[in-house]
């Protein structure tokens, strides 16, 4: 550019810009609110926090081998990890328009020369170039700014549902994990329940014989035994599906956990939790990942009001051209050029508009997606809250019924050594007390369950990451 044509720019520049005075940025709509603390009526306080590795304090090598591998070879997780790394490119792509481009090109152009003869005498010329080009778009208006909150709000809503996916599947293998432990318990004591009733039906057998019981006796022992072999069955095919679904879990083959025994049930930890508070709408994953979408989308609706306003660029090139390739290099075949550029939109049949107004119902399907989840989240939290509560109930009820069976089978034994009881009555006893404890194996099941569903509800010690800004 030369020092005559700067005027003439400068002119056509303030020309434009008084054109944008008069251009129409948009009109403005109420956008939807999300929901806040004081609306949920959540009390304000601060629960102790959950530990990111919460499973580990059942103590069990095998379900923490479970879940390391899980969170390592499951198929959703590495496609969540995948989910990830696109967003993360995406966020490059966006920061990459923000900053000055630069290009570089090579050619070689052949020239029809008839018309020049007879000054030449070749039919054809070669023309060679090599040239920079570069430009810079000035954001004045923040349209660049906003386009990488908006990629950045994006990768990070992906980060967070990877942590929840993480803590859904923690929670699968646990729920299958305990499974196969309340399977395997029924199973041994169905066995000695099985055998109880196996010397019954002897004993009921033997008393037949010397003519002391009619031989309708032996009918209810029968239905009895084979109820106890079909119950057993179906443990065994309880402990097998469960196997199933631990292989899958974990990205294996179905006989991958074949060989797999579980511990003993044991008792389970306590929760932190005993009520909800606001602090949870920042400790779950769903939450925040609901949350950062709404920021992204937040993001993009200025970006597509920027998008009325005046675009100011500069560009500029240098190279080398020369109609003899050994002349190519040389000083005489040097240009360059320097060119500002503001342009504005004044007329685009409505698709700017459209833009804003897409954009801006987007973040309202955000913001109602957003607080949709959080009652979805508060409803599964106090659900899991009062379930557990319910299964400490359920399990004390379950011990004491233990205890007492136990005391009731301890004087049954005193009194068949004293000949105050027959053997049967005896038997009757003992089984009584085994399927006590059969109950007792289901409530320390649920309870397993529920105190896995709880630390889930509450995030699982999830903690989020503040955004880049």
């Amino acid at each position: 550019m030369n020092k005559k044509s700067w005027p003439q720019t400068a002119g056509a520049l303030l020309f434009t810009a008084v054109l944008g005075g008069c251009a129409n940025f948009g009109h403005s709509v109420s956008p939807d609110t999300a929901l806040t603390a004081e609306q949920l009526q959540l009390s304000v306080g601060q629960q102790q926090p959950l530990a990111a590795g919460w499973w580990q304090q059942l103590g069990d090598p095998d379900l923490n081998q479970l879940i390391d591998r899980a969170l390592q070879d499951a198929p959703s997780l590495k496609l969540a990890s995948a989910r990830l790394r696109q967003a993360r490119a995406a966020v490059g792509i966006a920061e990459s328009k923000d900053g000055p481009q630069l290009d570089a090109a090579a050619n070689m152009v052949q020239i029809n020369a008839d018309q020049l003869q007879p000054l030449l005498r070749k039919d054809k010329l070669d023309a060679y170039t090599a040239m920079l080009n570069g430009s810079w778009e000035f954001d004045f208006w923040g349209k660049n700014r906003a386009a990488i909150q908006a990629a950045l709000g994006q990768q990070q809503a992906i980060a967070y549902e990877g942590a929840q996916s993480r803590l859904l599947l923690t929670q699968a293998v646990l729920a299958q994990y305990t499974q196969l432990q309340r399977s395997q318990a029924q199973t041994r004591l169905l066995e000695r329940r099985l055998a109880l009733a196996e010397s019954r039906r002897a004993l009921t057998q033997a008393r037949i014989n010397a003519g002391l019981l009619p031989g309708d006796n032996q009918r209810g022992n029968e239905i009895g035994i084979e109820r106890l072999r079909q119950q057993l069955s179906a443990a065994g095919n309880e402990a097998e599906r469960a196997r199933h679904a631990l292989s899958a879990l974990t990205g294996q083959g179905p006989e991958a956990t074949r060989r797999l025994r579980a511990a003993d049930l044991g008792s389970t930890p306590i929760p932190p939790a005993d009520q909800l508070t606001a602090d949870l709408l920042g400790r779950r994953p769903d939450i925040a990942a609901q949350r950062a979408r709404v920021e992204a989308m937040a993001a993009s609706v200025k970006e597509a009001r920027a998008e009325f306003y005046p675009n100011i660029k500069l560009s500029a090139f240098a190279g080398q051209t020369s109609l003899e390739f050994d002349q190519l290099l040389k000083g005489s075949s040097s240009f360059f050029g320097f060119m500002p550029a503001i342009s504005l939109p004044l007329f685009h049949s409505g698709a700017i508009q459209a833009n804003l107004d897409r954009q801006q119902a987007g973040y309202d399907m955000a913001v109602q997606s957003y607080n949709q989840t959080v009652l979805d989240g508060l409803r599964d939290a106090a659900d899991a809250l009062s379930g557990w509560q319910n299964s400490q109930r359920q399990l004390r009820q379950a011990d004491a019924a233990v205890a007492s069976s136990r005391k009731a089978g301890e004087a049954m034994s005193a009194r068949l050594k004293a000949g105050l009881v027959n053997k049967l009555a005896w038997l009757d006893a003992q089984d009584a007390l085994l399927g006590q404890q059969a109950a007792q194996i289901d409530a320390q099941a649920a309870n397993r369950l529920a105190w896995a569903s709880l630390n889930t509800a509450l995030g699982g010690g999830f903690a989020e990451q503040p955004s880049r800004q």
